[in-house]
């Protein structure tokens, strides 16, 4: 499987033969591609799919420095990788922070991409973690097993079971804890509130309503700005609601790309 090297930093993805329109899929924070295994899975043989890893994530390159984190980064990354794989016309799907590189690359690509889908998104986060950044530094630098499941907690929905302890497993066994810093130091700086309001594209926004760290305000605040837009709101699910609730978002995701797709 390729790599691509944009700028010193090699980033990993990986595509599957299928139809159009292609399917480009975008991890958020302390995650990978993995975390796309259902839709993997139920799109596989029907569309085209690119799945990446943001770089300090999976098998990615992991940097040191904070320089390479910024977000500029990884919507370059994300540019660099559809190009090496030829791909136009596609629709873009984000979970959590790669809602925002996907919101972002929208608003400087638009000719590229079909449609968006924004799974447990917003504009930015809350201001209480741009605060609390220099104490959650000092505390994952000491204990990052224990801040790192204190995450996990709240990435999954109360009826999550023995998700939440594979999602944990990967973000210890794919994202060191200084990539998760720089990554969070990064997500404190976005507001992309300006750019949600020049997304022109159609976009299906996804939530579960147990979602705790992007709860249902933050996809109900992108709905009001993201002119054509769509909210589903799905119950009994947390912030990785993809993989808590596969059926219904694969169904959700399916009928929205369907119904692009007869009209283009």
């Amino acid at each position: 499987m390729p790599y691509v090297r944009n700028g010193s930093v090699n980033v990993y993805y990986e595509v599957e033969d299928g139809g159009e329109p292609a399917l480009v899929f975008v991890h958020g924070w302390t995650a990978n591609m993995n975390f796309w295994k259902e839709q993997r899975r139920y799109f596989s043989g029907r569309n085209k799919m690119l799945f990446v890893d943001n770089r300090g994530h999976g098998k990615s390159e992991k940097p040191l420095e904070y320089k390479y984190y910024r977000f500029e980064n990884f919507v370059s990354d994300l540019n660099s990788v559809v190009e090496d794989a030829g791909l136009e016309n596609f629709v873009l799907i984000g979970h959590s922070f790669g809602t925002m590189i996907s919101m972002k690359y929208c608003v400087e690509y638009p000719d590229k991409i079909l449609a968006l889908i924004l799974i447990g998104g917003g504009t930015r986060i809350k201001t209480l973690h741009k605060f609390g950044y220099p104490f959650a530094r000092v505390f994952a630098s000491l204990a990052y097993n224990t801040s790192s499941r204190y995450v996990a907690k709240l990435a999954f929905g109360k009826n999550a079971g023995e998700l939440r302890e594979w999602g944990w497993k990967q973000a210890m066994e794919y994202t060191p804890s200084y990539s998760a810093m720089n990554v969070y130091k990064t997500l404190t700086k976005i507001d992309l509130r300006d750019a949600a309001k020049k997304i022109e594209k159609p976009t299906l926004i996804i939530v579960g309503d147990e979602d705790a760290l992007l709860p249902v305000s933050r996809s109900k605040e992108l709905n009001r700005l993201i002119c054509n837009s769509k909210l589903v709101v799905v119950p009994n699910a947390g912030h990785c609601v993809m993989l808590e609730r596969p059926d219904e978002v694969n169904r959700v995701m399916d009928e929205f790309i369907s119904a692009i797709s007869k009209k283009v």
